[in-house]
Parts: structure tokens; sequence; C-alpha cells
């Protein structure tokens, strides 16, 4: 291999590692923009009666959220779940407006 082909081939491997990393930290962002205080409203009516009103589960197949490992997942995965429920929890979409899934994420991993 000569030297412009492993200069191109080095070129081509920095730029995609950027890109990689530019996506990855974007889709870890924080909701921009949540108001936890509202994110605080609708989890009380909507969350509370199943996750507690301390994020301390209070049904048997409802996950404690309190320093919740699955709270580390981006924000787009988290609103998913909301939108569509899982097992037990019924879906929020059509309850919740787009910016009150991230209301409520933001509320749900500053419980401790």
């Amino acid at each position: 291999m000569n030297t412009t082909n492993q200069t191109s081939g080095a070129l081509r491997l920095t730029l995609f590692s950027t890109c990689l990393a530019a996506a990855l930290a974007m889709l870890a962002q924080p909701a921009l923009a949540a108001d936890a205080a509202n994110g605080q409203r609708i989890y009380l009516a909507h969350c509370a009666g199943c996750h507690g009103e301390s994020g301390r589960s209070t049904m048997p197949n409802a996950p404690n959220l309190v320093r919740s490992q699955s709270l580390n997942q981006p924000d787009p995965v988290l609103v998913d779940k909301l939108r569509t429920g899982s097992n037990a929890m019924p879906p929020f979409l059509g309850i919740l407006k787009e910016n009150e899934f991230y209301d409520v994420i933001s509320y749900v991993r500053n419980l401790r």
C-alpha cells in the first residue's frame, strides 16, 4: 500500500469516528428545554399510581424508577417506551403531547 492510500484511509477512519462520536453524543443528550415541574405534574397524574409518588414501585410489575439503570437510555428510546407502553404499562401515545414525554423523563431522572 502506498503512502497516499494510507493517508486517505486514515482520513476516512478519522472522519467516520468523528461522525459516529457526534451521533452517539446527540443520542445521549438529555431532553432540551424539558420542564421537570410539568413532568412532576404529569408523573403524579399518570405514573405514580403504579410507580409510586417517590418513584418506588407500589405494584409488583412496575419497576422502581429511583436511580434506575434503564433511565440511562437515550431520550428517544425512553419516549418510544412511553408512547407504546410495555408489559403492564399502557401506551401514552395520544394522551401526552410530544414535549410532555420529555418533561416526564426529565422529572423521573431526578428522582432520589
